[in-house]
C-alpha cells in the first residue's frame, strides 16, 4: 500500500516542489537565489529512476527499465545535458571585474580565466541560470518518461491553484503598500509576474473545461482559485499591452468553454456556467471600479492613451536596448557574455545620449532572444533552440495524428480544434502568446515561467492521440 501510494503520488510531490520554488522569485530582484532549486531537481531525478509511474500490468522494476530504455532514445537528455554543460562551464569559468584603462581613458571588463570559454561576469548568477537549466531538463525528463497521464493533469491542476493563490497574495501586498509588490504594478515591460499569471490564467481555463467535461466535481473549486486568482494577478501586474491580450484571450477561451462543454453538459449546466462567469467578471469589475478607483489597471490603461504614443515611446526604448544586445554579442559571438551579462556589459556598451533609455531595467534587452543570444552565445544559444524544437516535436507528431482522426468517441464530426482536449488548447495558446512576447518583454528572464513553460510543453503530448483510430502510428 505504501509503495503504492509512493509510485503514484512520490516523484508528482517533487516534481511540483521543482515547479514551485521559482514562483517565489516571481516579483523579487535579480540578486535572489535559486541554488536550493538545483539540489531539489537532483533528488527529483533520483526518484525518477526509484519511483516511476506505473503502468497498468507493469511492476515497480518493469517500470523503471521502461524509464532507463526511454531516457537512452531520448534526444532530449543529451541536449539538455549540453545547456547545462555550457552553463556549468560559464559558472566555473566566472569572475570578471571591471577595470580602468588610463591610457585609453576607458572601463572594460577584465579576461575571465580561460578566455576562449564559456564564461560569467558573476559567479553568484550563473550557478543561480545553472540551477534554473538543472531544473528544466530535469522536469521535461521526468514528464516525457516518468509520470503519467493522470499524474501529469494532476500537476497542472496544483501548480494552477497554487500560482492563483500566490497572484492573491501579491495583490494583496500590492494593495497594502509593500515592495517590491507595489513597484511591480507599474507594469513594467521586464516584470514577468503579470505574463506569469496571465500563462496561467488560460491554463487554467483550459483545466476547468477539463474537469468539467470529465465530471470532476470535486476538484472544480480547486480550478476556480486558479483562474480568479491569476487572473487578478494579471490584472494587477501586466503591463498595458499585455493586459489587453490576455482580457481577449480570456474572452476567446469562454467562448471556446462555451461550444467545447455543449455536447458533454447539460443545458442548465451551461447556463449556470455562463452566469457564474459574468458574476465573477462583474465583481471583478466592479471591485476594481468602484472598491479601489486607484487601482493600477485604471492607471496603466490610461497611461497607454494615445496608442500610437504608447507603442512609439515602447519602441525606442527596445530598439536601443536591442542594438546594444547585438553589439555586445558581436564581440563574443560564439560564448556570449555569460548568465545576466547583459546588465553588467551594457554600461560599456551604450552611448551616454541613450543611457537614460536603459538605465531603468538595465538587466533586460525587453527581448529574450536577443538576450539568450548575447549571454549564451551561438553555442548556447543552439544548444536552447534545440532543446526547444525536440519538444515541439512530439506535439506537432501527435496534433497531426489528431487531424486525421476524423471520427470517434464523443466528439464525431466536430471541427479539429474541438476534438482537441481544452489542456491542449489552452496549453499551445498560452506557450504560443509567451513566446511572442518574447520578441517584446522579457518573460523568459522569470525562472518561474521558463519552467513552467518547459512543464507545459513537455505534457501536452500525453493529452493528444499516439495513434490513429485504425491503430496506425502517425
Amino acid at each position: 500500500m505504501i509503495q503504492k501510494m509512493l509510485t503514484k503520488y512520490g516523484l508528482l510531490f517533487h516534481v511540483a516542489c521543482v515547479c514551485l520554488l521559482p514562483v517565489l522569485s516571481v516579483g523579487r530582484t535579480r540578486s535572489f537565489s535559486l541554488v536550493p532549486l538545483l539540489w531539489l531537481s537532483l533528488v527529483a531525478v533520483e526518484l525518477m529512476f526509484l519511483l516511476p509511474s506505473v503502468r497498468r500490468a507493469e511492476t515497480l522494476a518493469d517500470a523503471r527499465q521502461r524509464v532507463v530504455r526511454m531516457l537512452v532514445w531520448d534526444p532530449f537528455l543529451y541536449i539538455g545535458l549540453a545547456v547545462i554543460g555550457v552553463a556549468a562551464v560559464q559558472w566555473m569559468n566566472s569572475g570578471c571585474a571591471l577595470i580602468y584603462l588610463p591610457d585609453a581613458d576607458i572601463w572594460q571588463m577584465s579576461k575571465p580565466p580561460v578566455p576562449w570559454a564559456p564564461f560569467s561576469v558573476e559567479p553568484r548568477a550563473a550557478l543561480s541560470q545553472l540551477s534554473v537549466f538543472t531544473a528544466c531538463v530535469a522536469v521535461g525528463l521526468i514528464l516525457r518518461v516518468a509520470l503519467s497521464k493522470t499524474a501529469k493533469r494532476l500537476l497542472l491542476q496544483v501548480l494552477a491553484a497554487a500560482c492563483g493563490c500566490v497572484a492573491l497574495f501579491s495583490v494583496f501586498q500590492a494593495s497594502q503598500k509593500v515592495q517590491p509588490y507595489l513597484e511591480r504594478t507599474a507594469g513594467l515591460d521586464a516584470s514577468a509576474m503579470g505574463i506569469f499569471f496571465g500563462f496561467w490564467l488560460l491554463l487554467g481555463m483550459g483545466l476547468f473545461a477539463d474537469m468539467v467535461a470529465r465530471d470532476l466535481r470535486g476538484r472544480v473549486l480547486f480550478s476556480v482559485i486558479g483562474i480568479v486568482g491569476n487572473l487578478m494577478g494579471m490584472l494587477f501586474f501586466a503591463s498595458a499591452l499585455s493586459v489587453v491580450i490576455y482580457i481577449v484571450l480570456t474572452a476567446l477561451l469562454f467562448i471556446y468553454w462555451m461550444i467545447y462543454l455543449s455536447p458533454h453538459v447539460s443545458k442548465a449546466a451551461q447556463l449556470k456556467l455562463f452566469i457564474g462567469s459574468l458574476l465573477v467578471a462583474g465583481a471583478i469589475s466592479a471591485a476594481l471600479m468602484y472598491l479601489c478607483p486607484q487601482n493600477p489597471v485604471a492607471e496603466k490603461l490610461k497611461a497607454a492613451w494615445p496608442v500610437t504614443e504608447y507603442w512609439d515611446s515602447l519602441s525606442s526604448i527596445k530598439k536601443v536596448r536591442a542594438d546594444t544586445a547585438i553589439g555586445i554579442w558581436q564581440d563574443h559571438p560564439w560564448v556570449g557574455v555569460g548568465a545576466d551579462g547583459f546588465y553588467h556589459f551594457v554600461g560599456l556598451s551604450v552611448d551616454s545620449k541613450d543611457w537614460n533609455l536603459i538605465k531603468t531595467d538595465q538587466a533586460y534587452v525587453y527581448n529574450d532572444n536577443f538576450q539568450f543570444l548575447c549571454e549564451y552565445g551561438v553555442l548556447g544559444g543552439g544548444f536552447l533552440l534545440a532543446a526547444v524544437i525536440v519538444l515541439l516535436m512530439p506535439v506537432c507528431y501527435r496534433a497531426r495524428i489528431a487531424w486525421k482522426n476524423k471520427t470517434g468517441g464523443d466528439d464525431d464530426g466536430r471541427v479539429f480544434i474541438l476534438r482537441l482536449s481544452p489542456i491542449v488548447v489552452a496549453g499551445v495558446l498560452a506557450a504560443g502568446v509567451c513566446f511572442l512576447e518574447s520578441w517584446i518583454v522579457s518573460p523568459f528572464r522569470s525562472a518561474g515561467l521558463l519552467l513552467a513553460w518547459t512543464c507545459v510543453m513537455s505534457v501536452m503530448p500525453a493529452f493528444l492521440p499516439s495513434q490513429t483510430h485504425d491503430g496506425a502510428r502517425g
